[in-house]
């Protein structure tokens, strides 16, 4: 039995290194901005305490790839497309831009304390926008994320009973969640909920055959697939789960000047095609947004 024990640890463990670890780590893997200078007319226009500290500080879980994720020599280094979106707006600004790591569900209260602004791939709701000011920056769609072959018969369209791994604070929980209250309400078995507070353990889960399913951004669920060797695949889902819906940079609800010097300098990165080169450079192209818009109208 210790021996099973020891050949499971070392298949999950090698499991977790595919799935789990960038391919980034060990390797600078940044879009090069070296040609970018700054804006006066946008750079004059930033906040004192921030233009005094010349860095723009943002939050993240910083284990989100290909969004964001820590890797590079020493494997702590802040790198993927929100941190490339991070540094282009701060030089046009003529600051540094710092992602500082943080659990996700902490970002959004520490807004103006802790962080300048938060850029995390978050979901732009309702029920967030009640809180914070989001700038739109990507229009995305989530994803399944189950073992190859589908070896449970996992069915986006209905999961009742089914073990779904979780990132907790996300959109996809919040839907996990109706979807099981309709199971409950129709007389089927519950959904049973793994709470994780990073992706990348919720897909090191479903890797290691502790789940069923993940559901998380379309980015990060085809990254998973693609970095897992062939363990793992992609479902497309089902309505609410498999709406496209924007992404934004969320500033606090009491700096509308932030605010607007964000969606305005992130709408020149666009115009002067900067943007859609980092989303080249990372293969997100279908993620791109035309406009940067600031509190868009959503509808969930």
């Amino acid at each position: 039995m210790r021996n099973f024990f020891r050949t499971r640890f070392r298949y999950t463990a090698a499991l977790v290194a595919a799935v789990a670890l960038p391919p980034a780590a060990g390797l600078a893997q940044a879009f090069d901005l070296s040609g970018l200078e700054a804006v006066p007319e946008l750079s004059e226009r930033v906040p004192e305490k921030i233009a005094t500290r010349g860095v723009l500080v943002g939050g993240a879980d910083n284990a989100y790839a290909p969004w964001e994720f820590l890797a590079g020599d020493d494997g702590q280094t802040p790198q993927g497309i929100d941190i490339d979106v991070g540094r282009a707006i701060a030089k046009v600004l003529g600051l540094e831009y710092e992602s500082r790591t943080a659990p996700f569900p902490s970002i959004l209260p520490a807004l103006g304390s802790k962080y300048d602004i938060g850029l995390n791939a978050f979901s732009i709701t309702n029920e967030r926008m009640k809180v914070v000011n989001f700038v739109s920056y990507s229009d995305t769609q989530g994803l399944w994320v189950v073992r190859a072959g589908n070896p449970t018969n996992f069915d986006p369209a209905d999961y009742c009973g089914a073990k779904v791994a979780i990132m907790s604070g996300t959109y996809y929980e919040k839907h996990l969640d109706l979807d099981n209250q309709a199971c409950l309400d129709a007389g089927k078995p519950e959904i049973t909920k793994l709470p994780f507070s990073v992706q990348t353990e919720a897909i090191t889960r479903v890797a290691a055959g502790g789940a069923d399913a993940t559901a998380t951004g379309g980015g990060t669920a085809a990254y998973a697939v693609k970095q897992s060797g062939g363990r793992l695949e992609n479902l497309e889902p089902v309505e609410p789960m498999g709406k496209r819906g924007l992404n934004g940079i969320a500033v606090t609800k009491e700096d509308m000047e932030l605010t607007q010097l964000i969606a305005d300098t992130l709408n020149h990165l666009i115009d002067e095609g900067v943007y859609a080169d980092i989303y080249k450079f990372w293969g997100v192209t279908q993620f791109l947004v035309d406009e940067s818009v600031i509190n868009p109208e959503v509808s969930n």
